[in-house]
């Protein structure tokens, strides 16, 4: 599902990216995607955990899904939504693009806050219990309910695309070689 397009880095936000229940604006019928820089990087570290199992199963987007001690306290000034980032896997070299989504996921209403990352590659193997450094670069738009599933497949298919876009970007490519993957 990985692409090269171009795209361009819009200016840093200069507060959270969304209130808890904002609704996204739709533009002819499609949602909304701001794709802004945050004004800083936030870095989380921490085992994959399993989730709900939906990712995969249900909307055929396996995600990565962080132990929530890792983010605890680190994601709170960010608002429920879709991200943009990076990813690495403790037992591979590689460093790949990451649309994530941090909330409550209104679609299934879920009791507890998660940070769920879609790494931008097909693996051939779950990593449940590795170590996972999450790097968050971006905000994409507002987590948000939709009329049904071929809906919510669709709007990730989305926001799968336009991170690949946005990361292919000169002032984003860099970021794969941050000390924080490349260190210990």
């Amino acid at each position: 599902r990985e692409s090269g397009w171009g795209g361009r880095v819009t200016k840093p936000m200069s507060e959270p990216a969304t209130a808890k229940g904002a609704t996204p604006e739709k533009t002819d019928g499609k949602l909304k995607r701001e794709m802004k820089a945050l004004p800083k990087l936030i870095l989380l570290r921490g085992k994959v955990v399993k989730g709900f199992q939906r990712g995969s199963k249900l909307l055929g987007w396996p995600t990565a899904n962080l132990d929530p001690a890792a983010f605890k306290g680190k994601v709170d000034d960010l608002g429920e939504g879709v991200y943009y980032g990076y990813a690495k896997i403790e037992s591979d070299k590689k460093v790949y693009k990451t649309a994530l989504s941090i909330g409550w996921n209104p679609q299934f209403k879920n009791k507890e806050k998660t940070v769920e990352a879609y790494l931008v590659n097909e693996f051939a193997d779950d990593f449940y219990g590795e170590e996972m450094r999450l790097m968050i670069c971006g905000y994409t738009r507002p987590q948000c309910p939709f009329d049904g599933l071929d809906s919510l497949k669709k709007a990730i298919s989305d926001d799968v695309d336009e991170t690949v876009k946005i990361l292919d970007t000169e002032d984003y490519i860099k970021l794969k070689d941050h000390e924080f993957f490349t260190g210990n």
